[in-house]
């Protein structure tokens, strides 16, 4: 059993295994769609190239969720049943492992609206390392979605405390900027979005949070702007939508993030 464990631990078989990932990681994180697209590619080939370790299938679920998230996915329901089995294979792998942990209850919050579920693997992962700050950044959007802004904010504050340097900044950036949406922290808010567009343009997640923030301080001309930006990159958005696949549509965020969306000339259907 200790060489099972170790087994599961061990770093990725080979320096150019590892240097993949990082490669597919960086990738999936990127302001192109073809760099996303590849990194997939790259994940792929990692899990045929060595199925024993729980990091290539983590990251590749961390996909799917990016991929709905961007408006991108052509399948919902296709695309959360392969996230929920790459989180199975990893965690069959490495049960213990938080980041495995952290990103199965984004799967369960993101992909499959299940928020409370999702706080329970983020509270497991923590256990499991309390340092992980993907744990605690996701940790703290659960709990903006239920509108707890000020726990929100610690959390993310934390994640953002645990990883400073950390290369997925603009992640780290948006993410609190959302915790900062559910305080009402306006102005903080914007800042937040404002920080995290600049490392990455595309993310359309940021561009909702900078669109709701400049409606509810008044800026209508900036919230139009950045409404425009985000139907851009998505344009088959609709208020419809965005409330159908969105984790706050269960609670008042929902409906307040809503309206100041559709406020910014969002469509509704």
């Amino acid at each position: 059993l200790r060489q099972v464990d170790r087994s599961r631990r061990q770093p990725l078989a080979s320096l150019q295994n590892y240097c993949v990932l990082m490669a597919a990681i960086r990738l999936m994180h990127g302001s192109s769609r073809v760099d996303f697209e590849r990194s997939r590619t790259l994940l792929e080939h990692l899990i045929t190239r060595d199925r024993r370790h729980a990091a290539p299938h983590t990251w590749l679920a961390k996909w799917y969720v990016l991929r709905t998230q961007q408006g991108w996915s052509e399948d919902r329901a296709a695309d959360t049943r392969l996230a929920l089995d790459c989180t199975k294979r990893a965690l069959d792998q490495d049960p213990s492992s938080s980041l495995s942990l952290a990103v199965d209850g984004f799967v369960h919050c993101n992909l499959m609206r299940d928020v409370e579920g999702a706080v329970q693997r983020y509270e497991r992962a923590l256990t499991e390392n309390p340092n992980e700050s993907l744990a605690w950044l996701l940790l703290g959007t659960a709990q903006a979605f239920k509108g707890e802004g000020d726990a929100a904010m610690q959390a993310t504050q934390r994640a953002l405390s645990l990883s400073p340097l950390d290369p997925l900044r603009y992640f780290y950036e948006s993410l609190a900027a959302t915790a900062a949406l559910s305080a009402q922290r306006w102005e903080l808010a914007v800042q937040r979005a404002q920080a995290s567009l600049r490392f990455n343009r595309v993310h359309t997640s940021t561009l909702r949070v900078l669109t709701i923030a400049h409606t509810q301080l008044g800026h209508m001309d900036q919230a139009r702007a950045a409404a425009r930006d985000l139907l851009k990159l998505e344009p088959g958005l609709t208020i419809a939508g965005y409330r159908e696949r969105s984790p706050s549509a269960a609670y008042a965020t929902g409906a307040i993030w809503s309206e100041a969306l559709a406020a910014a000339g969002v469509p509704l259907q």
